[in-house]
């Protein structure tokens, strides 16, 4: 009978909850997530087609470059000369004599005295030791082998002795350098003493390097020619008549005239004289040219 109570008043509970109108809700369940389709992959077109690249080649096989021999740096202009430079007198002259040539019986003195600056009261033999000094440097650089027959005015050496000094050094061209003097207080220029035809074989050698020297003298010093055409010929000079090599003498101007004895006796002419002397000898040597007038 209690078991029949019970059942009694839960089925009223029931009816007493539905009766209320609203219907409980039942639990939710969450949507089902799509799988997304796969993705067609699109057929390849004409365009999106690969293009195979081709197999590398091999580069052709170059001959090797030659190399260019190297050029040869052409010798000095005087490479292989041998030049010999006498610059005239000395501090003591030396009165004695000497046979003036060869088997000769005349006599002539060993080494007179050179003349001296009007002006300038400096000796020859000064000038013509300086003007040797820089004339060896150039012809050295050059490419010459030089020989000075004194490298000091107090050296004592004839004028004999002087061109068998030459002989011995085998020399190619000897060149005397000197100044000149005179009575004349207007006497200027420069010119060339040269043997005379009797008293060489060498007389168009000598001829050739004097033409050659003189020209180019004036040229760099701006100094004048004197005598003629700036060349006279001596037969009664020892140095010529004893030498036995190609031999010439200039005359490098006058000490005994104002102008020239103070440009002979300056330091920064003097690199003019030697020039001019060098670039001679330069030509003499190889074939000759026109001289240009420019200073070193």
């Amino acid at each position: 009978m209690k078991r029949l109570w019970i059942a009694a008043a839960l089925l009223l509970a029931l009816a007493l909850g539905c009766s209320n109108g609203q219907e409980a809700e039942a639990p939710v369940s969450p949507a089902p997530t799509e799988t997304p389709a796969p993705t067609e992959t699109p057929e390849p077109t004409e365009e999106a087609v690969a293009i195979e690249t081709p197999a590398p080649t091999e580069a052709p096989t170059l001959p090797p470059v030659p190399t260019p021999p190297p050029t040869p740096t052409p010798a000095p202009p005087l490479s292989g000369i041998r030049i010999g430079i006498d610059p005239g007198h000395q501090l003591e002259p030396d009165y004695e004599t000497e046979p003036i040539a060869p088997d000769s019986e005349e006599q002539a003195v060993r080494c007179a005295a050179g003349t001296r600056g009007v002006v300038s009261d400096v000796y020859e033999y000064e000038v013509n030791l300086r003007v040797a000094q820089k004339l060896k440097t150039l012809l050295e650089a050059q490419g010459a082998t030089v020989f000075l027959t004194r490298n000091r005015n107090e050296m004592r050496i004839s004028n004999a002795e002087r061109a068998d000094y030459f002989r011995t050094k085998q020399v190619d061209l000897a060149v005397e350098l000197h100044c000149n003097g005179s009575d004349d207080p207007e006497a200027r220029g420069a010119f060339m003493i040269v043997p005379s035809v009797n008293r060489t074989e060498s007389y168009s050698e000598n001829v050739q390097a004097a033409t050659e020297i003189l020209s180019h003298y004036c040229a760099a010093t701006g100094l004048s020619t004197r005598r003629h055409n700036g060349i006279t010929f001596r037969s009664d000079r020892t140095i010529f008549n004893w030498s036995a090599q190609p031999i010439v003498c200039i005359e490098m101007g006058y000490l005994s005239n104002e102008t020239e004895d103070l440009l002979l006796t300056n330091d920064k002419f003097q690199d003019k004289m030697s020039f001019g002397i060098c670039e001679g000898i330069v030509a003499y040597f190889n074939g000759g040219t026109t001289p240009e007038g420019g200073t070193p």
